[in-house]
């Protein structure tokens, strides 16, 4: 028996069967007459390329379609043998892996609790990380073509922007160990985004921000950062550190010096259960063991508990006036494990507007798989970038 063909690099093939690859990837089946409409390529031509992709085992028949005139005409669509890629998170609650098909359909997910709250990546989640790495790729199998790409999200600066500039403490300990560690061929590219960055992706193509060429997406939660998109595009800046509002000054006043990410320690959720121990009375009941604890009591009523929450939207909202005031979004989504709660939407908006302008603001529609799903949807775009 003849061994499959390994399908090509991107020098391998014409331009016409990287559009119609991309196009198939990017926009799903669709019939021969459709592709040869849309990419403007001629009968002879497409007869030529479908065989070819097929050949190589990148693109399959996946039913029929009929037309106006009632004549069905075959649906083509990517074929497993196109290959897969990986999105990893390593954030501060839970570490994900999700596998994807190059047209975006998921093949595998797993995902585990790491220790709780850390703000860097510890080696306890680095082998966390790995472990579901390898049971995940053992789940995906021989089945769904070659790893093209892996990309991990974590509260890091970008391995695609290297820097020589001096921006220590946006490289936590453990995120190069990570990707390193990763048990994945030693010819299959693996970069490492932010996490935050990751997750205006996934609202740009997935979420509420799918119509928006401006926008920005605030995460407040164990820590804070902001994903820029300008006309369409992730922002990185010179030195890859783009959004990071952590380190806006804060406090600043006459009578108080700014610390080293300051604001982060102020917003972070850590400080925001410190103030809600403070503010606790024995009459209150238990103390809240967490955001979500002090969320639940806010909704049910809780007096103290609405309180700190509607402090925490105020506080919120001035963050994201500093944003407004440099950037104009078009939008502002909130995300995160305490800024993708709706009890914070109205004081956030009260806040902007009493400061600002009306600038939307809402909260992000993927939830806590927001970062983890702009970590896969990246990896596909580099591996159609290289194969296409």
């Amino acid at each position: 028996m003849n061994p499959e063909p390994t399908p090509p690099s991107r020098l391998d093939l014409p331009d016409s069967s990287r559009g119609v690859l991309r196009r198939l990837a990017t926009h799903g089946p669709a019939t021969r007459p459709q592709l040869a409409k849309i990419l403007g390529l001629s009968r002879p031509t497409m007869s030529a390329v479908m065989p070819e992709l097929m050949r190589l085992n990148l693109v399959g028949s996946s039913g029929s379609s009929r037309g106006a005139t009632g004549r069905s005409a075959a649906l083509y669509s990517l074929a497993p043998g196109a290959g897969h890629v990986l999105g990893v998170e390593v954030g501060a609650t839970r570490a994900r892996v999700v596998a994807h098909s190059l047209d975006g359909e998921q093949i595998a997910a797993r995902e585990e609790r790491v220790s709780a709250r850390r703000r860097n990546v510890t080696e306890a989640a680095v082998a966390t990380t790995t472990e579901l790495c390898e049971k995940l790729l053992a789940e995906v199998g021989d089945g769904h073509g070659p790893l093209r790409d892996v990309v991990v999200a974590a509260p890091t600066k970008p391995s695609s922007k290297p820097s020589t500039a001096n921006t220590s403490g946006l490289q936590p300990d453990g995120v190069e160990q990570l990707a390193a560690a990763l048990p994945v061929p030693a010819d299959v590219p693996v970069i490492v985004e932010n996490n935050v960055n990751c997750a205006a992706i996934a609202e740009h193509r997935l979420g509420a921000a799918q119509n928006q060429d401006t926008f920005v997406y605030l995460q407040v939660g164990v820590k804070i950062g902001l994903g820029i998109v300008v006309d369409g595009k992730l922002m990185h800046g010179a030195h890859g550190a783009s959004g990071e509002v952590a380190m806006m000054p804060f406090p600043w006043s006459p009578d108080e010096q700014p610390a080293r990410a300051g604001l982060e320690e102020y917003l972070g959720s850590e400080a925001l259960m410190a103030r809600c121990a403070d503010a606790w009375t024995d009459s209150s009941g238990p103390v809240p063991k967490d955001p979500e604890a002090l969320f639940e009591a806010a909704a049910r009523g809780h007096s103290t508990a609405r309180r700190l929450v509607d402090q925490h939207a105020t506080d919120i909202g001035r963050l994201a006036v500093g944003v407004m005031s440099v950037l104009d979004p078009g939008l502002v989504v909130l995300g995160g494990g305490v800024g993708q709660n709706q009890l914070l939407l109205p004081g956030v908006r009260r806040a902007t507007t009493s400061l600002a302008w009306d600038t939307e603001i809402t909260v992000g529609a993927l939830g806590e798989h927001a970062t983890v799903l702009g970590a896969v949807h990246l990896a596909i775009t580099r591996a159609l970038d290289r194969l296409t």
